[in-house]
């Protein structure tokens, strides 16, 4: 006897007979609640109900040395406090902003490109220093819109021009 796996949209797959339906079932294919149409009758049965029919058993839990989260003593425990202190992260990143600052005016005139590159590279490293909590952050970050603006200056007047480069 047979009987046609149904699927979930419809579909009929077999007919199987009950060693297929059991190797189906070893693979993951068909579960107890797997609806089954009788080949001869045409009448629908779950999987569970024919007579037969094995299925794996779910498998225990691995047996593991170290104890759950939930069964896990609690010890020193203390509340979590964000501390409000800078890092060190934004002490290097404050230094790097403002001696990129610094260095912009003078690299417009080396190099024609250098200045405002220097510059954006700069006002990235302030952004970095004001996430860290640094207190003078938007200052550098002022400082190296400064030297953006001294670098456009410099390429609209054409002030400088060839000063280093003959």
């Amino acid at each position: 006897m047979g009987y046609y796996v149904l699927g979930d949209q419809g579909q009929k797959y077999g007919p199987a007979d009950i060693p297929t339906l059991n190797q189906w079932a070893a693979e993951g294919r068909v579960v107890a609640n797997t609806m089954l149409m009788d080949e001869v009758s045409g009448g629908q049965i779950v999987a569970s109900s024919v007579p037969g029919m094995q299925f794996a058993q779910a498998a225990p839990p691995m047996a593991s040395n170290y104890p759950r989260y939930d069964q896990v003593p609690v010890q020193n425990a203390r509340p979590f406090v964000p501390t409000t202190t800078q890092s060190s992260g934004g002490q290097s990143e404050f230094y790097l902003a403002l001696a990129l600052g610094l260095v912009s005016p003078v690299l417009s005139f080396m190099l024609p490109i250098g200045g405002l590159l220097t510059a954006g590279y700069g006002i990235r490293s302030a952004i970095r220093a004001k996430e860290y909590g640094h207190p003078l952050g938007i200052l550098v970050i002022v400082l190296n819109a400064l030297a953006i603006a001294f670098w456009l200056f410099t390429r609209v007047t054409h002030v400088g021009r060839g000063m280093f480069l003959r």
